[in-house]
């Protein structure tokens, strides 16, 4: 038989730990073999949202019959069948809190232990956020991305790193520097690498490189690569052209028993201590905490393990606190060994048989530490990449509405300010129709919604009139889903301005050669093959030699002037090398002289200075006067003067040109005179319109042909 004051001490110790698990901040619940609640703490009440009274002896699925079929009912199944500890989690709304419940088997049944872990849903869901936010950023930026190892070997790269040398992202996986690059550039890599891998970051440097034999240039950055110990392990480049612990079962034989099992399973270090910080209890998990067994703890002071807190500091705190207090703090234990761990505790002050204790709850946060330390390394090389990226990338937040979704920005990085002469600060919040307008901004939120639909990254050329002007863009947009849904939208956009601008000017430049060769093909087979024809008959007869001879010549003459006239258009017609200023009477008199006018001539009606290329303008009179003389048969005026304040014409009194004519006489090739080669007008225009001018055809008052040429820069007259 148990002697009184033995009996009185296991009340005691029952009635301290019965009080600890009505103080704890976890749902403590207790389950027979039958599956009936025997106990129920005042927690698990708040999360059950059920009084105890009504919950004691009920059979639990006849007090939660909507639980019945779920992840809750398989759990405890499974722990009833095989003896082993289930896990679960579960979402309270009307909390709006995250629980995990643990659940114990044991001969007298099964325990419950509801543990609040919202916070770490939280940090958990912020962190896949940060990677899912990374990943998309990395995968879908068009500058090279990649990780390498001490040794140079390839770890990762993107799709826009591996694409330069025609490989798949996996594909580039474990090569090295020598198997992508020339000698000489492989070379420069690997003392830069041994720069980067002695703790120096790489600057922004111009490198060239050969992959496969051609000449690529990047601008590199790269970065020392650290492990979670802030050990250097590789190296980071961006170059532009990434447990549940199991808790030992004890068999209760007692209700003593039972709150003592309860007690010691608490997944949180708990202490029990007086005013001065003697320790009266503690639980399993403060033995494995800190290293010391129950009987050492229980002969020692918390002061004995408490970090930078002595016993006075201690009891001044505990002092201050009325009766019902919890003081809540973060600090670190020493262990048995002298490492220390950081903390949180709480601390409850009460009364346990008319006197005053302390219920100290301590848990480990190293895990969670770890976690928001890598947290903050990962927002460091998303910042990185961010702020280092020489293309325009920006964040559109996706908020669902009833007529659907709205978009509304919410940051640019510094390139995308530079280029756009928009900053994160004025844009912050906005939809695109605050920020630019109801016509463009419904046009950049069509393409948001096309990529929300999508579901799926989108790319697009597009160009925008900005507040730093007007550009076109190469745009990616990618989504980032959260819980199914579209949060967020992460958009790329590189200025391919003067790309688009060469890409044109290339199309007209071969445009005009398809035009010359068309020309040349056509115009010079007729000629070309009088030449051969009469060649060949003056061979066959030579009675006729003399004949023959003079119309190869003519064959010849006119062979020679058409590809004169096909050199000029094409070298000099669409430019002009420099401008100066022209007197019009001189000019035009040393034009008339170069042509064959015995029976013309020419009377200047306004004499002015313009300004133009002398040398261009030469071809442009040139051709105008000998078309009048040609189609005039010699006998004919040439006039030259002004119709307005930047208006010069060319006029004479021949039998001028149809109004249908008019626009075909311009082209290339077209002419009505026999021997004509058809490219003298079509000169005159391509000069006029490489001065900035524009020349029109039309009527004199003679009835002959006039040009007038608009746009003239008249100096003096």
């Amino acid at each position: 038989m148990m002697s009184p004051t033995a009996q009185n001490l296991d009340d005691d110790a029952a009635l301290r730990r019965s009080t600890v698990l009505e103080r704890v901040s976890e749902g403590v619940v207790a389950l027979d073999t039958d599956l009936r609640y025997t106990y129920v703490n005042e927690r698990a009440e708040q999360i059950l949202d059920a009084p105890r009274s009504q919950l004691m002896g009920q059979y639990i699925w006849d007090a939660f019959p909507e639980s019945q079929g779920t992840v809750a009912q398989d759990a405890i199944d499974e722990a009833m069948a095989t003896q082993t500890q289930q896990s679960f989690e579960r979402y309270d709304s009307a909390l709006e809190r995250w629980f995990e419940v643990r659940v114990y088997p044991d001969e007298s049944g099964l325990s419950l232990y509801f543990t609040d872990i919202t916070d770490r849903k939280a940090s958990e869901q912020e962190l896949a956020q940060k990677n899912r936010q990374l990943s998309a950023l990395v995968a879908n930026t068009a500058q090279a991305v990649y990780l390498k190892d001490r040794a140079g070997r390839y770890q990762f790269m993107n799709e826009a790193a591996a694409s330069l040398f025609g490989l798949a992202p996996e594909d580039a996986v474990g090569k090295r520097a020598e198997d992508l690059f020339d000698s000489e550039s492989a070379a420069q890599i690997r003392r830069i690498d041994e720069q980067v891998l002695a703790d120096e970051t790489a600057d922004s440097y111009e490198a060239t490189r050969f992959i496969d034999g051609n000449e690529h240039v990047f601008l590199d950055n790269k970065y020392p690569y650290r492990d979670e110990d802030g050990t250097v392990v590789g190296i980071m480049g961006i170059s532009r052209e990434i447990t549940e612990r199991k808790r030992r079962q004890n068999t209760l034989e007692k209700s003593r028993q039972r709150l003592k099992s309860l007690f010691d399973d608490l997944p949180d270090s708990v202490v029990i201590h007086d005013a001065e910080g003697n320790i009266l209890d503690v639980n399993r998990q403060t033995v494995e905490d800190l290293g010391y067994t129950r009987r050492e703890l229980l002969s020692m002071n918390v002061s004995d393990f408490e970090v930078g807190l002595a016993k006075a500091e201690l009891r001044t705190t505990w002092r201050t606190m009325e009766v019902g207090d919890r003081a809540k703090k973060r600090g670190r234990h020493r262990r048995k060994d002298g490492s220390t761990f950081p903390i949180k505790v709480w601390v409850d002050k009460t009364e346990i048989a008319g006197e005053t204790h302390f219920i100290a709850l301590s848990r480990d946060v190293t895990e969670p530490l770890r976690k928001e330390q890598q947290l903050e390394a990962l927002t460091e090389e998303y910042r990185a990449l961010l702020e280092n990226a020489d293309d325009a990338i920006f964040f559109v937040d996706v908020e669902p509405t009833d007529s659907g979704p709205e978009f509304r920005f919410e940051r640019l990085n510094p390139y995308h300010e530079a280029a756009t002469g928009l900053d994160s600060d004025s844009v912050q919040g906005k939809t695109p129709r605050e920020v630019l307008g109801p016509d463009l901004g419904a046009e950049l939120e069509a393409n948001y919604r096309r990529c929300v639909e999508a579901r799926a990254p989108i790319s697009y050329q597009e160009e925008l009139e900005m507040p730093a002007g007007t550009r076109t863009w190469q745009t990616k947009l990618a989504p980032v889903t959260v819980d199914g849904a579209v949060t967020r939208i992460v958009g790329i956009a590189r200025d391919v301005t003067a790309q688009v601008r060469r890409e044109a000017e290339l199309r007209r430049k071969n445009e005009r050669l398809d035009e010359f060769a068309g020309i040349v093909a056509h115009d010079l087979r007729n000629p070309l093959n009088i030449a051969q024809m009469r060649t060949t008959l003056s061979v066959e007869d030579p009675s006729y030699e003399s004949l023959h001879r003079e119309k190869v010549l003519e064959a010849l003459d006119r062979m020679e002037a058409i590809i004169t006239d096909t050199l000029v258009l094409a070298r000099r017609g669409n430019e002009v090398e420099s401008l100066e200023p022209i007197s019009v009477t001189d000019l035009t008199a040393q034009c008339w002289d170069m042509v064959e006018a015995d029976a013309a001539s020419l009377v200047v009606e306004d004499d002015c200075t313009i300004e133009g290329d002398p040398d261009r303008l030469r071809h442009v009179f040139e051709n105008l006067f000998r078309n009048a003389v040609e189609h005039s048969e010699g006998d004919v005026t040439v006039r030259v003067g002004r119709a307005g304040e930047s208006v010069l014409y060319v006029e004479d009194d021949g039998p001028g040109i149809p109004p249908a004519d008019r626009e075909a006489v311009f082209k290339p090739g077209e002419t009505s005179q026999e021997g004509g080669t058809g490219f003298g007008l079509s000169i005159v225009k391509r000069i006029a319109e490489a001065h900035g001018w524009t020349v029109r055809l039309t009527e004199a008052s003679s009835g002959g042909a006039r040009f007038e040429f608009s746009g003239v820069e008249v100096l003096s007259s």
